[in-house]
């Protein structure tokens, strides 16, 4: 189809769009089961016409696209060979190669930033200095109508009125902005922070006739449901988590005191709410769990090591790829945004199966009943985690997660143990080693740590065949060591200092002894 023909579609379709975005009971005809193809195409479109309008107006996309040899005028795709593979032969952009390199004007449409409308955020800093975001007031639009045509979802099988208490860091941090913003006209709204006193109290304060819709960071839903001050069989709870993944025993765990548990994909260098985590997406998640055979037609938990979190996206707004590496690349459609990112790279390792396919092998494996389950014909993200989030050793893949699942797997563990950490360090002979180090809780007590570190290896390596293997092979001297650290000390002293956990260090050599190590317990070489 023409270039024209095609962007005066796109153009319509938009217009029509708009007219039934802002309210949620007509925003949700925009998702009606059986047009997933039509948003597949149209979203590529999108990504099609905003490209090309990025590389006309944008001067830092403009550069960008000139050092990879791509700087014709007018810039054009050359979608002969369809329209998936020309925007793929697009460059990928992420934080280094692109965000650091140009000013934020510079990566704005027509080289400015407007005068009044934007709001600025800023991602954790989890990987250093914290980076700030601007969003125009069309794209903060469009994210709190899918903010709250997610909450309408949840909200509508709700028994009681519901009370939205946000529990996400607040101030210029990215998610608890959006959520506050985009909630406000939907629900009652109190933007706490991740303050467990003032969660308590506030429940206290407004008793149990509401549902309580607490938003916040795994760790903190864990540790606050764990606070004993309230009878939390009085209230009625929805849990709704971001920032990272949680295993379905964490998922299950957090069961005991919410009638539900969802989580939300998003990024700050992109939006907050790319793919949500629906009752379809959970029971998918939960078969593949179970279901080894499963997992192996639909995902790459093998390769990675870990199961992955499976969320639901709409098409028509992203264009999500994953590269080589087997990490995503994502290209938000609108052309509205005033910081356009086509082809983003965030590190994440994912990929994207649709509807059709994955009812398919879902039959294929005799899931029949769950292949008829999904209200939303929307494709799946299949999400592994950050790609650079994982420890090699001895040639097995080690990821956090699978630690994670190890300790809320166990309920010991679980009731016991604050936060964990892979450390890959150097030592004085110059061999690579591995270490796993649990912060304890504070307070906790009467924990029996040495038959903790051999059960923990164990399940280690029940879940992640290679680095059994790894272990089994491992040269002398070169054995994993497990720890249990009381609450701030060792390599957790620092703890708190940064918005979000570390789940992952690479120490540079010599750099291990700084961090008081614990290093005497070695896993044994045989399971």
């Amino acid at each position: 189809m023409k270039r024209a023909a095609v962007f005066s579609v796109v153009w319509v379709v938009e217009t029509f769009v708009a007219l039934f975005m802002p309210r949620v009971g007509t925003h949700k005809l925009l998702l009606t089961p059986g047009i997933e193809p039509l948003r597949w195409t149209l979203g590529r479109w999108r990504a099609w016409r905003t490209a090309e309008r990025a590389a006309k107006r944008v001067p830092a996309y403009r550069a960008f696209l000139a050092e990879a040899g791509r700087a014709s005028r007018p810039f054009r795709l050359d979608t002969r060979g369809g329209i998936a593979a020309a925007i793929s032969s697009l460059p990928e952009m992420d934080k280094d190669s692109y965000v650091k390199r140009w000013s934020i004007p510079e990566r704005c449409v027509d080289g400015r930033l407007p005068r009044r409308g934007v709001v600025v955020d800023e991602s954790s800093g989890s990987s250093g200095t914290p980076t700030s975001w601007v969003r125009g007031p069309d794209e903060r639009q469009a994210t709190r109508q899918l903010l709250q045509l997610g909450f309408s979802r949840t909200a509508k099988d709700l028994p009681k009125q519901p009370f939205v208490l946000n529990a996400f860091s607040l101030g210029a941090w990215a998610t608890g902005m959006n959520v506050t913003a985009s909630l406000t006209e939907s629900s009652m709204i109190k933007s706490i922070g991740p303050d467990r006193d003032k969660i308590v109290q506030t429940m206290r304060e407004f008793g149990t006739d509401f549902t309580y819709i607490i938003c916040s960071y795994p760790p903190f839903l864990k540790a606050l449901f764990e606070d004993d001050r309230l009878d939390w069989s009085e209230y009625t709870i929805v849990a709704a988590f971001g920032g990272e993944g949680i295993s379905e025993n964490m998922r299950a765990h957090i069961e005991q005191y919410a009638q539900a548990v969802l989580g939300s994909y998003g990024a700050s260098d992109l939006e907050i709410n790319l793919g949500i985590e629906t009752p379809f997406s959970v029971q998918l998640r939960r078969a593949i769990a179970g279901s080894p055979e499963l997992s192996a037609a639909l995902t790459k938990q093998a390769e990675y090591g870990v199961l992955p979190m499976v969320f639901q996206f709409n098409p028509f707004g992203y264009l999500i790829e994953t590269n080589e590496l087997g990490e995503l690349v994502v290209t938000i459609t609108r052309s509205e945004n005033i910081s356009p990112r086509i082809r983003y790279n965030i590190h994440d390792r994912g990929h994207v199966v649709r509807m059709r396919s994955l009812r398919r092998v879902l039959h294929d494996h005799g899931f029949d009943e769950l292949a008829d389950a999904a209200e939303l014909d929307l494709p799946l993200l299949f999400h592994y985690g950050r790609s650079d989030l994982s420890v090699d050793y001895n040639g097995a893949v080690v990821a956090p997660d699978v630690v994670r699942d190890v300790v809320y797997g166990d309920p010991a563990l679980l009731e016991a143990v604050e936060n964990h950490r892979l450390i890959s360090y150097e030592d004085d002979r110059g061999d690579r080693q591995l270490h796993i180090a649990f912060q304890l809780a504070a307070g906790a007590g009467g924990f029996d740590a040495d038959a903790a570190r051999g059960a923990v290896v164990a399940e280690l390596r029940r879940l992640n065949k290679d680095f059994s293997n790894a272990i089994r092979t491992a040269p002398p001297g070169t054995l994993p060591t497990v720890a249990f650290y009381p609450y701030r000390t060792g390599p957790f002293r620092e703890d708190g200092k940064k918005l979000k956990n570390e789940y992952v260090w690479q120490l540079p050599a010599g750099a291990a002894s700084q961090w008081s190590l614990d290093l005497s317990w070695v896993a044994p070489k045989e399971a």
